[in-house]
């Protein structure tokens, strides 16, 4: 009886390795295959421009009214006097800041693409300056990089375009299909600028084939398993966004004499409780495209994990989630971001408060991320209160079979050589989600290596890696069909 025993659990092992062995050598490649094209040969009139531009303090605040838009206008001078060709042939819209450069098509009964990128950048700490290895903004040149504040976020991409264009124009280029440019005042401060670019062209009835935007970049970092082999992040969706208010008001009283509980216990407790109930992992998506992509160019082991979700998936799960950025990829995450409560030491406050950061899944609603919170805190004594100033329902996901995702995987294995394509979930937020309703084909890509210090210290483009970029939007816009 024992033997048999174990000769049916023998089996059972056998039946299963063979089943994992033939998944895991069936999970073949499906990267695109074109040849290396001649790298475009880029001005050094080009990299000044950039340098040029960073030294306009572009800053968007969250109170648009303390935006100084004098900066903006100065900036579009600049911009009107540097590429005198665009703004010659092309028809030039102004939203406010935001700028929609229109490059009418041979054939109007195609539909427009829409290449997007913003002015705008974030401040500088006051605190951080005497980190900064140059002044944030003097677009000056250390170890052939271009060091500056919207040096990697957005300018190289606005920059990048401009020269692209400006040099088709020089040939008497004229796109097959008409191309929009939209660049907005004000990404990182909500984007109200493109929102209201969007409503322009659903009042036009504009439908674009597809959208392109800032999002992924071409990573030899990031990718566990094929550290040093470039891969370029392709962001077929985005997360959506969404702060809730937590708001406690129990009787305080003096600190001497603290009841059993107060309003700061409660609270506290609530944030417990709901940390404790994370929403469900899933690679689904563009993460489950991620896979797709990535597994059969991984070594054996996680090739043959990817292969065999059906068996590895629990295990997958805890390797991702072990980092932020991995646990950001599989779920909708929850992160305190504001904490309020008292007044002074010796008193006990009757309210408090916290701001909680949820960044939504493909596929959860805001709704759901409501309820999920009623729920796991449980208590009638928080009241959840929904921030709608930037609340934003995680996208749609693009499909690896649009048009636009040809085009641009395309383009990066012909300008980048041995760099692996990846469909990628966008966990920041970009201006794209406000063109959901213009185009069901929502792209997110610069063509920058390993961007460093957004939003941080030093930040920086490489003057090559700068060039490159201007190629590819060069080559990428020739070849549209």
């Amino acid at each position: 009886m024992g033997k048999k025993i174990i000769l049916f659990f023998l089996t059972v092992f056998l039946v299963l390795m063979l089943i994992v062995l033939i998944k895991t050598f069936t999970f073949r490649s499906i990267q695109p295959k074109f040849k290396a094209i001649k790298t475009v040969l880029v001005n050094d009139s080009a990299v000044a421009h950039l340098q040029q531009g960073i030294r306009f303090k572009t800053i968007s605040l969250s109170d648009s009214a303390k935006t100084d838009s004098s900066v903006f206008l100065a900036f579009h001078q600049f911009l009107g006097k540097t590429y005198p060709l665009i703004h010659q042939k092309l028809q030039l819209e102004k939203v406010g800041s935001t700028l929609i450069y229109t490059w009418k098509g041979k054939n109007l009964s195609l539909k427009p693409i829409i290449l997007m990128a913003h002015q705008d950048v974030v401040p500088v700490e006051k605190a951080s300056l005497s980190q900064w290895k140059a002044d944030p903004f003097g677009g000056v040149i250390q170890n052939g990089k271009i060091l500056g504040r919207g040096a990697a976020d957005d300018k190289t991409s606005l920059f990048a375009l401009l020269e692209a264009i400006e040099k088709l124009l020089q040939e008497n280029h004229q796109p097959e299909r008409t191309l929009y440019f939209v660049f907005g005042q004000d990404e990182e401060a909500g984007g109200k600028g493109v929102k209201a670019v969007a409503g322009l062209f659903k009042k036009r009835k504009i439908k674009a084939d597809w959208v392109l935007d800032e999002g992924g970049e071409i990573t030899k970092k990031e990718i566990p398993g094929l550290h040093g082999t470039p891969v370029a992040l392709i962001g077929t969706s985005e997360k959506g966004y969404l702060s809730l208010d937590l708001k406690v008001n129990v009787e305080g009283g003096h600190s001497s004499m603290p009841k059993a509980e107060t309003a700061v216990d409660v609270l506290i407790t609530a944030i417990q409780k709901l940390r404790a109930k994370p929403f469900p992992a899933s690679f689904g998506g563009s993460t489950g495209d991620f896979f797709r992509y990535l597994g059969p160019e991984m070594p054996f082991t996680s090739k043959m994990a990817i292969a065999n979700q059906w068996l590895f998936k629990p295990l997958l799960f805890k390797i991702y989630e072990k980092s932020g950025g991995g646990n950001a990829l599989i779920r909708t995450t929850i992160a305190p971001t504001i904490l309020q409560a008292g007044i002074k030491d010796n008193v006990i406050p009757s309210s408090a408060s916290a701001t909680i950061n949820f960044r939504l899944l493909p596929g959860t609603s805001i709704d759901a991320v409501f309820r999920h919170v009623k729920t796991a805190i449980d208590d009638d004594r928080v009241k959840i209160i929904k921030q709608n100033a930037f609340a934003a329902e995680a996208s749609a996901v693009t499909s690896t079979q649009s048009s636009g995702f040809k085009q641009l995987e395309k383009a990066i294995v012909q300008n980048y050589p041995g760099t692996l394509i990846a469909p990628y979930l966008t966990v920041g937020a970009t201006d794209s989600r406000q063109m959901t309703e213009i185009s069901t084909n929502i792209l997110r890509f610069v063509p920058v290596t390993d961007l460093e210090g957004m939003h941080g210290l030093n930040e920086k483009v490489g003057v090559d890696e700068y060039k490159k970029a201007i190629g590819f939007y060069y080559l990428l816009m020739k070849d549209l069909k």
